[in-house]
């Protein structure tokens, strides 16, 4: 069975850029609620199709109601599109971590600001000291994270006094604030070069997405994809996402089949079932 006349033709239409992608999208939205096996045309490729016989339990149609089952679903437009987002968002942010790391190494004041000497506690080296004035002493204020026996971490201040601060080489207050202004910069420029928006993501793939729909109904129109099952299986299939089994015999469910079945020469096609339909 083809594609409807109607909904080629407004694939054609967007094809041409007649209407837009989001157009498009409502018009299939609206044509998939109204059910396709109520035409003519495809109760007659139904009856064309369709067995005896179940292909899954093997009960025939003298027990029980035969249905044309589709082991094989049209990809949802919002899944899609997200995942198209997330390999987006996922290139973007590596590009931006290359681009930073890329300017950082290549920055001349950066790479040129001096360590100087700056004083610090002879004991834990830390340069968070103060002169007391009551004492003439110098008090370290450091601190250090320790675990405790527990397992947790706190906070140790060394406290140490002390008349002779020594020397670390370590970057000045002033060079400090100067090298975060420096890389806040350098993230800035990369924000403004890398960052999507998912809307500005949306409309770039949109037409892309949507022109995959109307080739996965399409497919789904075509009825390749199917195979006769009872109302039990099918009903077992679709609410509760169970397959009987060719091996165990039981209706369990499709994680298992793919683990059970996928060496063996299965003519029911279950690797169709495989490719994202119960997720």
């Amino acid at each position: 069975m083809e594609l409807p006349t109607h909904l080629k033709e407004i694939r054609q239409q967007l094809l041409s850029d007649e209407i837009s992608w989001s157009e498009a999208l409502d018009s299939l939205k609206t044509a998939r609620k109204k059910k396709p096996w109520q035409n003519k045309e495809w109760k007659l490729e139904r009856a064309r199709l369709i067995k005896d016989s179940c292909a899954q339990c093997g009960q025939s149609d003298v027990d029980s109601i035969m249905v044309l089952q589709h082991l094989w679903q049209p990809k949802k437009f919002k899944s899609v599109l997200s995942g198209i987002k997330g390999g987006c968002i996922a290139a973007n942010a590596e590009a931006k971590k290359n681009y930073i790391a890329e300017r950082k190494k290549k920055s001349v004041k950066l790479n040129n600001i001096v360590v100087g000497d700056r004083a610090c506690c002879p004991k834990c080296e830390s340069v968070s000291i103060k002169l007391v004035k009551s004492t003439q002493e110098w008090k370290c204020y450091g601190t250090k994270s320790r675990k405790t026996k527990s397992g947790y971490s706190r906070q140790i201040t060394c406290g140490h006094s002390f008349k002779n601060p020594a020397t670390t080489k370590e970057f000045t207050v002033e060079q400090k604030n100067e090298i975060n202004k420096i890389k806040k910069k350098i993230w800035s420029d990369a924000c403004a070069k890398f960052n999507v928006e998912p809307k500005e993501i949306a409309e770039r793939y949109g037409k892309q997405v949507v022109l995959e729909s109307f080739d996965d109904s399409e497919r789904y129109y075509s009825l390749k994809d199917t195979a006769t099952f009872c109302k039990k299986c099918a009903y077992l299939m679709d609410v509760k996402k169970l397959l009987l089994c060719p091996n165990c015999k039981d209706y369990l469910p499709v994680l298992h089949i793919s683990s059970c079945v996928i060496n063996s020469n299965d003519v029911m096609g279950f690797e169709l079932l495989f490719d994202g339909f119960f997720s």
